[in-house]
């Protein structure tokens, strides 16, 4: 059952989220060929300034959901009744906190972007505004969503969510060729957030009518100082998340100016399509590895773990090289060459990639089982270390120096210390044998790289034509020389065992 319910959410997120990726693509596409460099590059850093906003969520989602785990496999309203009751107040508190928050930051937008880019557009406070608006109109509801998400039911709202985003992304198609008028473009995405968080607060009241209930059980004050504790962690980890990711644009645009936010934002529309879609995947997978932690032995966990690092080891893998060989000759068919930032600037992008998802699995499996505390001052390391790193270097390497940062700051923190907790407080066991088989995904993912992109430059002919011949070299030479490398091994046999939904997850093959 764990099995079926992870498949189930996993294949139609994975298909709603490639969907509705698409679209946005093409919304952005319009958007480019219709607006100004300057309108794209304004989009990109309000779009970060509101991510750091999100701060103020404080990770509460998160620890919710691991707060719900134990109730729902029990089945105990009355608790999850209290703890819907006590995070309903957080998020309309969160949600006045970013509103408030974002106002004040309106009269300070002029210093974030370098004087000499600064855009002559009317009403550009406004523009920030209607964003701000947007983000604040997302909270409503937030609370409700976390108990599918808990109770492995994300996909019934998935289709939904993904209908909405589509209708939205073709009414500011049309609205762009009609008007080309950037504040109608931003008017339109606010109805259609409010209507999709309605819709997400009446799916859960009809699966779970005891929500609807007027009076509220309270929490034990014990229970609210250990959320409380928990979500201190869990902030700290999203201040180290969110200026690694969410950092970036407010440098360059502070440093080196908002043409180079345009051209970054290109890429991390598409990286970003990559790690949203797979972020819905690991979603859906984390409630199924909290059930597993829950209800079976450390050793079953471990093994679990080594399938699912190798499955996501493969993929990431797979992703990078396909960044790194088709990440250019895809933006300079699509938006143009005066888009495109140089070789090594996309090497240091797709090298955080693969380093972000090589963490995927640890970090999955430390967070279900709630290890939040025992790292709570890691991410804040990081984060000033990202920053300091990335500021310094920016002047004298530019976008490439702003990545490094990211970078750095990633191999020095997070990619050894999330391991090292979930194996010394998590699964309890020696880490020696994780290090070295990570050691060697890496040394084998870079071979790969290497090969597989001076394969893609041997043939010479069109862009269109050269761009695919890249895109079969890309799927068939890593793909290929991975199975002839592991299609002996007991970890490949294993995964492949488990791909049945009878055995994934199953003490037998786990």
């Amino acid at each position: 059952m764990r099995a079926k319910t992870f498949l189930k959410n996993g294949i139609i997120i994975l298909a709603a989220q490639i969907f509705t990726y698409l679209m946005d693509f093409l919304c952005r596409t319009v958007f480019i060929h219709t607006l100004s460099m300057e309108f794209v590059g304004i989009k990109g850093l309000f779009s970060n300034i509101l991510s750091i906003l999100a701060l103020t969520e404080l990770g509460v989602g998160t620890v919710l959901i691991y707060s719900m785990y134990k109730p729902i496999a029990e089945k105990d309203e009355e608790k999850l009744l209290a703890l819907l009751g006590f995070y309903k107040k957080a998020y309309t508190l969160i949600a006045c906190l970013v509103g408030g928050i974002g106002l004040l930051l309106t009269p300070f937008l002029p210093y974030l972007i370098k004087d000499k880019d600064y855009p002559d557009i009317k009403g550009l406070p406004v523009i920030y505004l209607l964003y701000l608006c947007n983000s604040v109109f997302s909270y409503l509801f937030a609370y409700k969503l976390s108990i599918l998400q808990a109770d492995q039911k994300l996909y019934i709202i998935t289709l939904f969510s993904c209908l909405i985003s589509a209708v939205k992304n073709i009414v500011q198609i049309v609205a762009l060729y009609l008007t080309g008028n950037f504040f109608i473009y931003l008017l339109i995405q606010i109805p259609f957030t409010l209507f999709n968080n309605l819709f997400i607060s009446r799916q859960a009241d009809k699966l779970y009518p005891f929500i609807k209930a007027k009076k509220r059980p309270e929490l034990p004050e014990e229970e609210k100082k250990e959320i409380l504790k928990n979500t201190f962690a869990m902030f700290n980890h999203r201040v180290g998340a969110t200026i690694l990711s969410s950092t970036d644009n407010l440098i360059i645009s502070r440093f080196i100016g908002l043409t180079a936010v345009a051209i970054n934002d290109n890429y991390v529309l598409i990286v970003n399509m990559i790690n949203m879609v797979v972020g819905q995947m690991f979603s859906a997978l984390t409630a199924g590895v909290g059930n597993l932690n829950a209800t079976e032995s450390k050793e079953t966990s471990y093994k679990v773990f080594k399938l699912l690092h190798f499955a996501c080891f493969w993929f990431y893998s797979f992703c990078t090289i396909c960044l790194f060989v088709l990440l250019n000759p895809f933006i300079e068919l699509i938006w143009g060459s005066h888009y495109l930032f140089s070789l090594p600037v996309v090497a240091m992008i797709c090298m955080n990639f693969y380093i972000t998802g090589i963490r995927k699995i640890p970090l999955v499996f430390k967070e279900s089982m709630g290890l939040l505390w025992q790292d709570r001052f890691k991410p804040l390391v990081e984060a000033s270390l990202n920053l300091v790193v990335s500021i310094a270097a920016v002047h004298s390497f530019g976008a490439a120096g702003v990545f490094a940062g990211t970078f750095i700051s990633m191999v020095t923190t997070s990619l050894w210390v999330e391991p090292y907790v979930l194996f010394k407080h998590g699964l309890k066991m020696s880490w020696k044998e994780f290090w070295l088989t990570n050691g060697g995904y890496f040394s084998l993912s870079l071979f790969l790289v290497i090969i597989t992109y001076f394969a893609g430059i041997l043939y010479h002919g069109t862009p269109l034509a050269s761009f695919i011949y890249k895109i079969g070299i890309c799927i068939f030479l890593p793909n290929l020389l991975l199975l002839l490398i592991f299609y002996r091994t007991e970890t490949f046999k294993g995964l492949l065992s488990s791909i049945n939904p009878k055995n994934l997850f199953s003490k037998k093959e786990s």
